[in-house]
């Protein structure tokens, strides 16, 4: 089964008592269907950066919101019929202002092994050690093609 991460932007209220209730709902769907609830982490209240409507407009009367609302997070191993359902009980839910659902990786490896260096390299010329660049410069022997600094 795939490995998946879910966040979670939801109503606060004054108990975590609402919250407890859907991360409790959250994760009883999963395991119902087979799936295991890796990890769940509550980051706490905090501010919207910006003002927002829910996504289909149906919570909050369609007003814009910019109040502190409840974000958390869970990673769960589930089908995707599992998900599915997952993210139509989200929809659903009044308490839901925003969600994600992100597939980390399907494979072990893809799970495990850190992610590739999307940096990329350009080089100018042919490859120059910077130490020993210094003391040939001196001499002025440097690398043919190499660029000067």
């Amino acid at each position: 089964m795939p490995l998946y991460e879910l966040l979670v932007i939801a109503s606060h209220h004054a108990q975590l008592a609402p919250i407890r209730t859907l991360a409790t709902t959250t994760s009883s769907l999963i395991l119902a269907n087979g799936g295991v609830v890796r990890s769940l982490d509550h980051w706490g209240t905090r501010n919207l950066p910006q003002r927002m409507k829910r996504g289909d407009g149906s919570s909050f009367s369609g007003v814009c919101v910019r109040r502190a609302l409840g974000y958390w997070t869970m990673r769960f191993d589930a089908n995707p019929p599992t998900v599915a359902a997952l993210n139509e009980r989200l929809r659903l839910d009044p308490r839901v202002l925003r969600w994600t659902t992100l597939k980390v990786g399907t494979t072990l490896a893809q799970v495990i092994s850190p992610p590739e260096d999307p940096t990329i390299r350009y080089s100018r010329g042919a490859f120059v050690d910077l130490a020993s660049a210094d003391s040939h410069s001196e001499q002025g022997q440097l690398a043919p093609g190499a660029p000067r600094y």
